[in-house]
């Protein structure tokens, strides 16, 4: 065997002897054995040595294992047993050959070899064996560098002397890591990243363990590094392929919430008590009895991702289209009441009356993860985007509108109908007057938040309650990426209610969302009144969102 299968079955064994060998790895570890006696007779060979330095029932305390125990344990003993049994050998004294100088004929000889010297080379690969899970335990405890601080927001810590910096490598050890606010990602080695929120007090343990005594940690563990384990006060947990969430509070109760794969939970005082916990489920074990409780999983409990560079917190929620009108990031910065004029591309706080305009196309210079806006017409090529898409199918227009488009909540207007979605502040929306639209840069939210994808756009719409005259209300609704049309619904009036779902690609750059005047003439005469093709057509995009996922 070589120096790096070797140092497989070490740290397989060790792993084995922790309890905390994933089940790939007994699967590898067992085909080893089986398949090349050489290996088996060096994982005999190891666990002999470390069970000399086990008492019964108790782990193996490494600063007490020294060789010189382990020669007195097997080899001392082995010889001597040697010696009482060997068979009394005569050795007969010889008398030198004289030298035969026209010899010319080259005899090979075979040497004899002894069964002490077999044993002899056995015990010394053994003790090499030893001397490497040794080197391997020594250097757990003492520190080698397994991991990164690769990100860090708002991070204050505790009795450090000189600040940690991104990019700080971090060593295994018996230092205790206190995160008093803020957040920080590690990143393992192996590719395992995890985001600590503070306060926390963590520990790093090896290259494929942390040590948790309180707060917030989650875990995204790669196929390279299954088997990544997060230990607590009172419980074990060992990635098998997996996203989760740990906490520690403070009276030492331990949650566990798996989001995506499964776990293995070790956990209990008395009785060790081993189950897998799946996707969607959580757990609960005491700090006191050490019961194992179950609790609702919540998917937003804990920080996955941060981006110092955007300043972007993560929990796992969707990103709010109607926040980046208010100018804000699509996680709850903006501001309600903001708007954006479409006939200049220019943010505004107060309301326009009705105008024209020309179709032409306007970058939005002040939010970047808007692209552009417009007023459509129709009756010339209506451009979508900085990078020149074309809506072929834009019907034709007056080319008149009305205020802007505006970040607002649903408590500003009474919706749809009395029963839906009236005064619930918690939803934002986007409210946009016929013959408007804006294009957002979904590029630019991709680097928001790194290891994040953009999978779908998902929004419900219809005529606000605002309408002046609600039975003049006709509107269609348009949605297009990189220019093309992916939905349509004509003639929407006051009391209907629709939902937008559309798949998006890691392709897709612009979407779209426009709102024209229904079809009506440019007069029409309703209920005795001479009304314009765009009266009442006070349309809103309710909780339009771009939902993500992890990649």
């Amino acid at each position: 065997m070589d120096e790096k299968e070797i140092s497989k079955i070490t740290v397989y064994t060790l792993k084995l002897v922790e309890q905390t060998i994933g089940p790939e790895e007994f699967e590898e570890l067992n085909s080893i054995l089986s398949a090349n006696p050489d290996a088996a007779r060096h994982y005999n060979s190891l666990m002999m040595m470390i069970s000399n330095f086990q008492d019964r029932g108790k782990e193996i305390v490494y600063d007490e294992i020294t060789i010189e125990g382990a020669l007195k344990n097997a080899f001392w003993k082995e010889m001597a047993d040697y010696e009482r049994t060997a068979l009394a050998v005569e050795i007969s004294k010889e008398e030198p050959e004289k030298e035969d100088k026209t010899l010319t004929e080259i005899r090979k000889i075979r040497p004899k070899v002894s069964k002490l010297s077999i044993y002899s080379l056995l015990l010394c690969s053994a003790t090499l064996i030893f001397v490497i899970a040794y080197a391997h335990l020594i250097s757990m405890r003492h520190g080698i560098e397994v991991a990164t601080l690769s990100d860090s927001m708002n991070a204050k810590w505790a009795d450090i002397a000189s600040p940690v910096e991104k990019g700080t490598r971090l060593v295994t050890g018996e230092k205790r890591w206190l995160l008093r606010e803020g957040y920080a990602e590690l990143l393992f080695d192996n590719q395992a990243r995890v985001v600590l929120e503070g306060p926390a007090e963590f520990q790093i343990l090896a290259e494929d363990r942390v040590g948790l005594s309180y707060g917030k940690v989650y875990a995204r563990v790669p196929q390279t590094a299954v088997g990544f384990s997060v230990y607590t006060p009172n419980a074990k947990i060992i990635d098998l392929g997996t996203e989760f969430g740990v906490q520690v509070e403070i009276g030492g109760n331990t949650q566990l919430h798996v989001l995506k794969g499964k776990t293995m939970l070790m956990a209990g005082k008395t009785d060790r008590v081993n189950m897998e916990i799946s996707q969607g489920n959580a757990r609960k074990i005491s700090g006191k009895t050490g019961e194992i409780s179950d609790i609702c999983c919540r998917p937003n409990h804990f920080v996955r991702v941060i981006n110092s560079e955007s300043n972007c917190v993560w929990r796992g929620q969707n990103l709010d289209l109607a926040d980046i009108v208010g100018g804000g990031n699509g996680f709850g910065s903006g501001t309600i009441g903001m708007s954006i004029d479409p006939t200049s591309g220019k943010p505004s706080s107060k309301p326009e009356g009705r105008r024209g305009a020309s179709n032409d196309y306007r970058l939005v210079a002040s939010i970047p993860y808007v692209d552009g806006v417009f007023v459509p017409n129709g009756r010339s090529q209506q451009i979508v985007s900085s990078q020149g898409h074309l809506f072929q199918e834009c019907p034709e227009t007056t080319g008149l509108t009305c205020e802007n488009i505006i970040n607002v909540t649903t408590n500003v207007d009474f919706l749809v109908t009395q029963t839906q979605y009236v005064s619930d502040a918690s939803l934002r929306a986007i409210s946009m007057h016929a013959n408007m639209g804006i294009t957002f840069d979904l590029q630019a939210m991709r680097g928001l938040i790194k290891g994040v994808d953009i999978q779908r756009f998902q929004s419900q719409f219809g005529i606000r309650r605002y309408a002046v005259r609600p039975s003049a209300s006709n509107a269609d609704f348009w949605v297009l990426v990189d220019g093309k049309l992916k939905f349509k619904k004509e003639h929407v009036k006051i009391g209907q209610f629709h939902s937008i779902d559309i798949e998006l690609s890691e392709n897709d750059r612009f979407l779209t969302l426009m709102i024209t005047e229904g079809d009506d003439p440019e007069t029409r005469f309703l209920e005795d009144m001479v009304l314009t093709a765009i009266d009442s057509d006070w349309g809103i995009f309710i909780d339009p969102v771009l939902v993500l996922s992890p990649k």
